[in-house]
């Protein structure tokens, strides 16, 4: 069966009803049931819900898709909620393959295995994650099964710094999803591509990949995704010197924050536009923008995250003559993260950085390329930034 994007699961039902008149109560009462049994099933406290499966009235394959549809809603912006449900999907998919080991099942079932790995890594199990895509590699054989994993292996990867790997994978899962004319899927894979490339700091490879994204991405069903194709597209051109065409996009992202769910996502797309701002030479606003989700970094304890931003933020108040602030910066970081792991790789990061603005040799093209290097040595020495977002 192929993959049902969340945000047309009612259509789905209405579809099977609406080819054959006749087919209309039965695809209803089907729904129907899926619901009542996954109501009864994901009652109460999660540690019930596994004990459960032995009622044979579970096992029931509408009621596993409609699982795994849950499970994908929670993802990334519900993580735990998406690892509740995915444990319990995936005992019912073992149990349903044991009684009917067909091709559907077996689809399916891989299906399950990636959408359980994007839970456990965005939970911070990336051990997990890998011995479920792992199983998920056996029972990967269509091409939409194999553009799914290939595209859920990438991102781990992508999290534990092995960039080549990743992005090899997603232009393995890309292929796979054009031998199937989806272009939507193809277009997830090429935003992907897009925004490794713009993090390991490719800019040229970046901006082909995301141009190539932008017409068949769906900003309805991935509004963060398509934003960060935006201003990850703005800031290639911004630092291309091409900032008429990077303003204009970074506006154009402006009326997808609406449809971003969490303030972490959020925080994520202002942490970009900054980065955008500061490439157009827009630098009080680069400014605004980087205290902003530097101080929501700092208050979440992401070391990464709250490291770039102080060093960004700090180049910005170079570039306006104000370098004397950069040792304040300094002692709220080291107040917050002192002791903790990876922050020597902080230290170095601020002390170079501060080296060259009293040298009066701060030279943003290089600070735009060291930038990707400290992400990387953040992510090698498994102190990872935030992961990567679902897709």
């Amino acid at each position: 069966m192929r993959y049902l994007d969340p945000l047309l699961y009612d259509q789905v039902w209405a579809n099977l009803a609406a080819r054959a008149p006749e087919c209309e109560q039965a695809a209803r009462q089907r729904r129907q049931t899926a619901e009542r049994l996954r109501a009864e099933l994901l009652a109460g406290h999660p540690t019930t819900w596994l004990d459960r499966l032995a009622d044979e009235r579970f096992c029931n394959r509408d009621l596993f898709e409609h699982l795994l549809e849950i499970c994908h809603q929670s993802l990334p912006f519900e993580a735990s909620q998406g690892f509740e449900v995915s444990v319990v999907a995936l005992e019912l998919g073992r149990l349903l393959s044991e009684r009917s080991p067909d091709c559907a099942t077996v689809e399916t079932l891989c299906r399950a295995l990636c959408l359980g790995s994007h839970a456990r890594r965005l939970i911070g199990k990336p051990e997990l994650a890998e011995l479920l895509l792992m199983r998920a590699a056996y029972l990967a054989e269509d091409p939409a099964s194999l553009g799914f994993f290939c595209r859920s292996y990438a991102l781990l990867r992508w999290d534990q710094g092995r960039m080549e790997e990743a992005a090899a994978l997603l232009e393995q899962g890309r292929r796979r999803y054009r031998e199937l004319g989806d272009t939507r899927e193809v277009s997830a894979c090429d935003a992907l591509l897009g925004l490794l490339f713009h993090e390991t700091g490719e800019l040229a490879r970046a901006e082909i990949a995301l141009r190539r994204a932008r017409p068949g991405l769906d900003s309805r069903s991935h509004p963060w995704l398509a934003s960060q194709v935006h201003l990850s597209l703005a800031r290639c051109l911004g630092l291309a010197g091409r900032k008429a065409e990077a303003r204009a996009l970074r506006e154009g992202a402006w009326s997808l924050y609406r449809c971003t769910p969490m303030e972490e996502a959020t925080c994520t797309l202002l942490w970009l536009e900054a980065q955008v701002a500061e490439a157009v030479g827009d630098l009080e606003d680069a400014e605004t923008l980087f205290r902003t989700v530097r101080r929501k970094f700092i208050a979440r304890g992401c070391l990464p995250e709250a490291t770039l931003t102080t060093v960004q933020l700090a180049v910005v108040l170079a570039f306006q003559g104000r370098g004397e602030e950069t040792p304040a910066l300094t002692a709220e970081l080291t107040s917050v993260f002192g002791g903790c792991k990876g922050f020597d790789l902080t230290l170095n990061a601020i002390h170079l950085m501060t080296r060259e603005t009293a040298g009066g040799g701060l030279d943003p093209e290089a600070w735009h390329l060291m930038t990707p290097s400290y992400l990387l040595s953040f992510r090698i020495m498994g102190v990872s930034p935030q992961p990567v977002p679902f897709v």
